[in-house]
């Protein structure tokens, strides 16, 4: 008889060898993956478009592995999608292929799962400036999203990182390909604020988020750069109209400063001047402040143009 999966991690991934080789390297070391483990866990392999890595999966070392290449690419919504509809276990994790899970993520997140009755739960993540080999110590990072889940800082904006979330599998779970940008921001949204689902938190740091930057960052179309955050300024606005809340609530005045920070950001970029690296990390710590009340919202425009010089 074969068991049926507890959980099956989805790995979207477009020509980068070497990062998917890392990540999936870092579910094989999972805890609940240990040979004697009661559990299974499948893995879940979406190839959007990219060069062939069917022999980086087969060197993989996991035992229960699917690879689904798309001849074309679609994006990463829909490639989650696509290995979502694929995926069998009771419980979907998703991991991006640039990332990495920490030995106890799975099971820290599935005991989150069954112990807070939820329906999602999230880990907090590491942050790291550098890229990480599996197994390395990430000593260096830094828990910028170590918030507990709190639905009303959801409606300011997101602070839950896509390799953090562990759900259950349902079809409600699924992205959004026709919006393009924050589509795991929406996601959130829609399972929190529309269907209802109760999230939680893990309260552990299990996830190492990579945020390297840009080496070709002096070579790299200014127009382009101006374009990418254009993009993100209307995919917000048109989030949080789709999400409304009170007029002069905590929470439209925090969105209203954010708002017009993204604004002092365009105009940076117009002008040339570049953002600091981390920029959106640090911001969102001043806004989770406020929303928590250690700072008070009049003051949280000064600490937003504050990150600018970080």
């Amino acid at each position: 008889m074969i068991m049926e999966p507890l959980v099956s991690v989805v790995v979207p991934t477009k020509d980068r060898p070497a990062c998917l080789a890392a990540a999936l390297e870092s579910v094989a070391a999972q805890t609940l993956c240990d040979p004697g483990s009661a559990h299974r866990v499948e893995v879940v392999v979406v190839n959007d478009g990219g060069a062939s890595v069917e022999d980086v999966v087969a060197d993989a070392g996991l035992d229960d592995v699917r690879l689904i290449e798309s001849p074309t690419s679609h994006g990463h919504a829909s490639a989650r999608n696509t290995g979502i509809e694929a995926a069998t276990g009771r419980y979907l994790a998703f991991l991006d292929d640039d990332d990495l899970h920490l030995p106890e993520h799975l099971e820290s997140a599935v005991a989150a799962l069954s112990g807070a009755g939820a329906d999602l739960v999230h880990a907090h993540c590491l942050t790291s400036e550098r890229r990480l080999e599996p197994g390395e110590e990430p000593l260096h990072a830094k828990a910028f999203f170590d918030m507990e889940f709190d639905p009303g800082l959801l409606l300011v904006g997101n602070y839950i990182p896509t390799s953090t979330i562990v759900c259950r599998n349902d079809l409600a779970a699924r992205f959004d390909p026709s919006i393009p940008v924050l589509v795991d921001w929406e996601l959130l949204l829609r399972l929190v604020h529309g269907h209802g689902w109760r999230a939680s938190t893990t309260g552990r740091p299990t996830v190492v988020y990579h945020r390297v930057a840009d080496q070709r960052s002096d070579t790299v179309d200014a127009t382009r750069i101006v374009d990418g955050f254009d993009r993100y300024r209307h995919g917000y606005q048109a989030l949080i109209e789709r999400w409304p809340v009170l007029d002069d609530s905590p929470i439209a005045v925090l969105r209203k400063h954010m708002t017009d920070f993204s604004d002092v950001c365009h105009e940076r970029l117009v002008r040339g001047d570049g953002l600091p690296h981390l920029l959106y990390e640090r911001a969102f710590q001043v806004l989770s402040a406020a929303h928590a009340g250690r700072v008070e919202l009049a003051e949280v425009p000064a600490l937003l143009h504050g990150t600018l010089a970080s």
